[in-house]
């Protein structure tokens, strides 16, 4: 029997409730049989990283405690430099040559998918599941629509900025936002000061 295994990036900086909600939802509506967190070492569409990525990891690791199927990869935080997606789930179809592997995005990266590296290639050999964001439109025309499958609900917007400024302040209106694991790692490290 085909396992079917989602891949989820991003630089998780720091994790939220709407990452932990996006991988239950996945794993629920479409039946997975796990869903891997990968931290990125330095994402190709961002320019910095505010927390290290010895931390990330440590706050996903303790954000994936609490979900059903969840597993955390430290594959791309190896390799210390910036690696594709096509790279990354290249890597997880070899680990599982059986399993049906998925990328996990959110639909703000669904408009973005023509400027990802090799995406015609990574959009022939995999599916995407997307969660849907509030004032993000996907529309007929959308490049690799037909290469998505949507999680049924909207997502609530959550903005990491927002979410380092409450923890700058050291607000605990921050813990709408985060699992209070992660919010006392960060506390304890003193990070997002």
């Amino acid at each position: 029997m085909t396992r079917k295994i989602a891949v989820f990036g991003g630089s998780f900086d720091p994790v939220h409730r709407e990452h932990s909600e996006m991988a239950e939802r996945a794993v629920k509506e479409f039946a997975l049989d796990k869903v891997i967190f990968v931290v990125a070492y330095s994402p190709a569409h961002k320019a910095r990283q505010f927390a290290g990525i010895e931390d990330r990891m440590a706050m996903v690791k303790l954000a994936a405690e609490s979900i059903e199927k969840a597993e955390v990869s430290s594959y791309e935080a190896e390799q210390e430099s910036v690696v594709y997606s096509y790279q990354t789930l290249d890597y997880f179809q070899n680990l599982y040559p059986d399993g049906e592997i998925f990328m996990l995005i959110g639909s703000d990266s669904l408009a973005n998918l023509p400027e990802w590296k090799n995406i015609d290639y990574l959009a022939s050999k995999y599916k995407f599941i997307v969660a849907k964001r509030p004032g993000i439109e996907i529309s007929a025309d959308t490049e690799y629509l037909d290469r998505c499958l949507f999680i049924s609900e909207e997502m609530n917007d959550v903005s990491s900025t927002e979410i380092r400024r409450l923890l700058k302040e050291r607000s605990a209106e921050a813990l709408k936002y985060i699992d209070e694991k992660v919010y006392g790692y960060i506390i304890e490290h003193g990070l997002y000061k």
